[in-house]
C-alpha cells in the first residue's frame, strides 16, 4: 500500500486546494503583454523551477477576456505517453470555449530525461507508471508546485483535471489523492482504480470516454502489470467512491454512443462507450492513432459542459 506522509504530495496538494477554496487568489502574474504592449494570448511555454531544483515545462493560455482581476478557472491537460503538451493541447483543444468562458488551460508536459530517449516511456508520467511500478511523488509534486505558482501569479478560482491515455492514468493518479486542488476530473481512454492506490479518494465528479476498438486500452482490461479489470468494472468502483446508487444505468447517447450513468451521488459520475471508437479523443483531430476517432461527439465540448454547466 503507497502511503504519503504531510511532507510529501498529499499535503501539497492539500495546502493547494484548501487555499483555492477559501477563496479566489488573484496572483501578482497580471496580463502577459507582448512587445507591443498588446495582450498575448496564444500559448506560452513557460518553466518551473521546482523546490527539488529541477526544471519542468508546461504550457499556459490565458483566456482572450484575462484581466488580472477577474478570477478564471483553470483546466490542467495532460498528454499521453509518446506524447508532448504542444501535441496535447492541439489535439484536444479547449481554446474556443477557454476564451468564451474566461478559463485559464495548463498543459504540463512529461519531460522525462531516460538513459534511452527512444524508449517507449520516455514521455510517461512517474504517476501514471505501470500498476506495480508507480513512483507518485515525482510528478504528484510537479503538479501541486504548479498548481500553486498558477495560482500565486495568476487570478484564479478553481482548477479542473483532464487527460488522453497516461495523461488520464495522470489525471486518475491526481483524483486518488485524498484531497487536492482539482475540482472534477475527465480521464479519456484510460482511467483506473487500484484499492491500495484510491482507497482515501473522496467524492468528486468524474466522466470518461473509451471506445470498443482501442488496441491499446481494451475495453476488457488489461492483465500484468497493470491489473485493470473491465472499464465498466473501474467506472463502478469510482461510483462507489462518488456515493452513488449502486446500479449503472444505461442509455443510448447517440447513434454509436452509450451513456453510463448512476444516480443518487455525492459527485456525479458518469462515461461515454463509443461503439467503433479507438485509442482516440472523440471528436478531435483525425491524427495517426491507433483506431477510429468518433466524429459524433465531442469530448472537449463535453468535458467543458461537465466541468462548468
Amino acid at each position: 500500500m503507497i502511503k504519503m506522509t504531510c511532507l510529501s504530495v498529499t499535503c501539497l496538494l492539500l495546502a493547494a486546494g484548501t487555499a483555492n477554496a477559501q477563496s479566489p487568489a488573484c496572483g501578482s502574474g497580471g496580463p502577459v503583454l507582448d512587445e507591443h504592449g498588446v495582450l498575448f494570448r496564444p500559448y506560452q511555454e513557460r518553466t518551473l523551477l521546482m523546490s527539488s531544483g529541477e526544471e519542468r515545462m508546461f504550457l499556459l493560455r490565458l483566456p482572450a477576456s484575462y484581466d488580472g482581476h477577474t478570477p478564471s478557472n483553470v483546466v490542467f491537460n495532460f498528454h499521453g505517453a509518446t506524447s508532448n503538451a504542444h501535441q496535447q493541447i492541439a489535439y484536444a483543444d479547449f481554446s474556443a470555449l477557454a476564451d468564451r468562458d474566461n478559463v485559464i488551460i495548463v498543459a504540463p508536459d512529461a519531460n522525462k530525461v531516460f538513459p534511452d530517449r527512444d524508449h517507449e516511456l520516455a514521455t510517461y508520467w512517474d504517476s501514471a507508471w505501470e500498476g506495480t511500478k508507480r513512483v507518485r511523488d515525482h510528478d504528484l509534486r510537479f503538479v501541486a508546485e504548479l498548481v500553486e505558482k498558477i495560482q500565486a501569479e495568476y487570478c484564479t478560482n478553481d482548477f479542473y483535471a483532464t487527460g488522453m491515455s497516461a495523461g488520464g492514468d495522470m489525471t486518475t493518479a491526481l483524483q486518488c489523492v485524498t484531497d487536492g486542488p482539482f475540482q472534477a476530473y475527465a480521464p479519456v481512454t484510460y482511467r483506473y482504480y487500484h484499492d491500495d492506490e484510491c482507497a482515501t479518494a473522496r467524492p468528486r465528479p468524474m466522466i470518461s470516454f473509451h471506445g470498443t476498438d482501442d488496441p491499446v486500452v481494451p475495453l476488457e482490461g488489461l492483465p500484468a502489470p497493470w491489473f485493470d479489470p473491465h472499464v465498466g468494472v473501474i467506472m463502478q468502483s469510482w461510483a462507489e467512491v462518488n456515493g452513488c446508487d449502486p446500479q449503472v444505468i444505461e442509455t443510448p447517447y447517440t447513434e454509436h454512443v452509450t451513456r453510463y450513468h448512476w444516480a443518487s451521488c455525492e459527485a456525479r459520475t458518469e462515461w461515454y462507450l463509443i461503439e467503433g471508437g479507438g485509442h482516440t479523443w472523440p471528436g478531435g483531430r483525425t491524427r495517426e492513432a491507433p483506431g477510429h476517432t468518433m466524429p459524433e461527439i465531442s469530448a472537449s465540448e463535453m468535458i467543458w459542459a461537465f466541468f462548468f454547466e
